[in-house]
């Protein structure tokens, strides 16, 4: 056994970075000389009932080879068709089989509406026969349905608690299973985050307005923790009220952040701001109605305002995604 091992791991399931998922899986399994079981979490995408954790006990038979059914008396009900149907844990299950090919794996859906306490019950399961060969997968897609800046934001945000191992507020994560982030920073208390690579479909497409799915990629092992500091926040220019625009900015706008504040005194924008020690990220977001403005009026009205703004040496003015970077030196 190495004593620098990871023992837990996050990545997307959203195949769009397949391969990405592929290489950080090689590289995981370099790292660990031996790994028998694996513990793969992830939403619950599809169960009406999102009150509840459930699991498959039957072994899988893909393209790579069959993959078992880890049996580790956890307690939790089986469903089999709903487990096997949500690409939360069909996506990886062949990565898996491809890079551990002698582990069995024990898969649970895990839905949005679950208590702390029940998430807390099955970490405290999971702690007895979770140990050196033993892996936990948390797969997990990130930000969804914003565009690109602000789902930066949001990811600024959950990367942050990710390496802070803040279990508490990676609840409010904008990620489609915060459920997941919990137990995972939980069950790796002490240990040091490492950020294997982060990606954003609105960036890999080329489009400021397009509806992004996020992805991020990173492990935890033994070592010297370093802490994060980043502060997010989204500031409006008049209050929001969350209950009443599901339909128009949508309910994930409204989380993901450190603060969400009606303070913003242009009366055109939302700004979504990332804070760290090295600079300052501000990306500008038209509003109108309630909506995000898109398109040819959207670069006209950043234009107009970005070049009301002075140039300076510490200052990057980025038109296209409508950012602002102020370089602390």
């Amino acid at each position: 056994m190495s004593l620098f091992q990871p023992t837990a791991i996050v990545l997307p399931h959203h195949n769009l970075v397949a391969t990405t998922r592929q290489e950080l899986l090689q590289q995981i399994s370099k790292k660990r000389p031996i790994t028998n079981k694996i513990i793969l979490i992830g939403p619950d995408h599809f169960s009406a009932n999102q009150n509840q954790i459930t699991i498959s006990d039957q072994s899988w038979n893909l393209s790579t080879g069959e993959i078992k059914f880890a049996d580790l008396n956890l307690d939790l009900p089986v469903n089999n068709n709903l487990v096997k149907n949500d690409h939360a844990i069909f996506n990886p299950l062949t990565d898996l089989k491809t890079y551990f090919p002698n582990a069995s794996v024990y898969p649970a859906i895990i839905g949005q509406k679950v208590s702390q306490e029940s998430l807390d019950s099955l970490l405290s399961k999971i702690t007895q026969v979770c140990h050196s060969d033993c892996l936990l997968v948390a797969s997990v897609d990130f930000s969804h349905y914003l565009p690109a800046t602000l789902a930066q934001v949001h990811d600024a945000y959950t990367i942050d608690k990710l390496q802070n191992l803040n279990h508490l507020s990676i609840l409010n994560a904008e990620v489609d299973s915060p459920q997941s982030l919990y137990l995972l920073t939980k069950f790796s208390q002490s240990k040091k985050f490492t950020l294997y690579s982060h990606t954003n479909s609105g960036f890999i497409n080329g489009n400021p307005d397009y509806e992004t799915t996020t992805h991020i990629f990173g492990y935890y092992s033994p070592g010297f923790r370093q802490k994060s500091y980043v502060m997010t926040s989204v500031h409006t220019p008049y209050p929001l009220d969350r209950d009443q625009n599901q339909t128009t900015l949508g309910d994930r706008f409204f989380y993901g952040s450190n603060f969400f504040l009606d303070n913003s005194t242009l009366p055109n924008f939302v700004i979504g701001q990332i804070e760290t020690p090295e600079f300052v990220s501000k990306s500008f977001l038209p509003i109108k109605e309630n909506k995000l403005i898109i398109g040819a009026e959207k670069k006209k009205l950043i234009t107009d305002f970005f070049d009301t703004i002075p140039n300076g040496p510490n200052l990057t003015k980025d038109y296209f995604w409508g950012k602002l970077i102020y370089e602390r030196k």
